[in-house]
């Protein structure tokens, strides 16, 4: 209630959708059917601002504010949305994002960097567990256009490979403990699909406590020899094999390779962002 509050006071001097210019109206689309669905004020917060010679961008959340508020502002929420004006022609054009009312979002210009002759910005915006959704969103004819997204732990870096090819590189959680790790991505700008390469042999190096019994096996002489780690044993996740599905650990100098569903829940994971 008191973010409703807090939003009230902060907006009370923003006119409703109705009060806005002709172009300012074809940039609110989806907010004056809000409008004309409900009854309401449609406020704006804005949350970061970008500006270059040519073009200035701005991201706000849209509120439908009633006059009676009964829950948390995350209720009222309509959306993210990114609104850009051509200083030159001043035309102004939104499209809506993927997060809700995110806060903490990045706006970064890569269309030097990546080599556009259009311009093209990614959109950074904080999503749920510990990643930000990266929207790479062009602008062509005085309009704008969602190519594709690579969700990452922050804003993405890539890199133009050849003329029809991006890389760079993104975290995501392995398999075993879900901790962070490297992976390589390619954007392919014939269709802007995107696709995340993991290893089939994966190094994971990370020490950690056994939760429960489990039993892997060691190999000697050619031989596999049952291998039975205890719980609150101490653990290092050396590897993992996604082709086996096998994990190697190290437990008191011996080395135990365990399959991976026999390890699930028996291992302190990594919970932390």
């Amino acid at each position: 209630m008191r973010d409703c509050v807090l939003i009230i006071a902060t907006l009370i001097s923003i006119s409703a959708c109705s009060n806005h210019s002709q172009d300012k109206e074809k940039a609110d689309t989806a907010g004056s059917a809000i409008t004309n669905s409900s009854f309401g004020k449609l406020l704006y917060v804005e949350r970061t601002r970008y500006e270059n010679p040519s073009h200035s961008l701005i991201v706000k959340s849209i509120y439908l504010i009633k006059d009676s508020l009964e829950y948390d502002s995350s209720y009222y929420c309509q959306g993210n949305y990114l609104y850009i004006t051509n200083k030159s022609t001043k035309t102004i054009d939104s499209i809506e994002l993927a997060e809700a009312c995110g806060i903490g979002v990045l706006i970064d210009d890569v269309t030097q960097k990546l080599q556009f002759k259009n311009p093209i910005f990614n959109i950074a915006t904080p999503g749920g567990s510990d990643t930000y959704i990266n929207e790479f969103i062009a602008y062509q004819n005085d309009s704008l256009k969602k190519l594709f997204e690579i969700l990452n732990y922050n804003t993405v870096d890539l890199v133009r490979k050849d003329p029809s090819t991006l890389t760079g590189f993104v975290k995501d959680r392995d398999e075993v403990i879900g901790d962070f790790q490297d992976y390589p991505i390619t954007v392919s700008l014939n269709d802007y699909s995107v696709r995340i390469s993991k290893s089939i042999h994966q190094s994971i190096e990370y020490e950690t406590k056994a939760l429960g019994d489990f039993e892997g096996y060691q190999i000697s002489n050619g031989l596999k020899r049952p291998y039975l780690v205890k719980e609150g044993s101490t653990v290092l996740i050396d590897s993992f094999n996604r082709k086996t599905n096998i994990v190697r650990v190290i437990v008191d100098s011996v080395v135990i390779y365990v399959p991976l569903p026999q390890m699930k829940d028996k291992v302190q994971g990594n919970t932390a962002g």
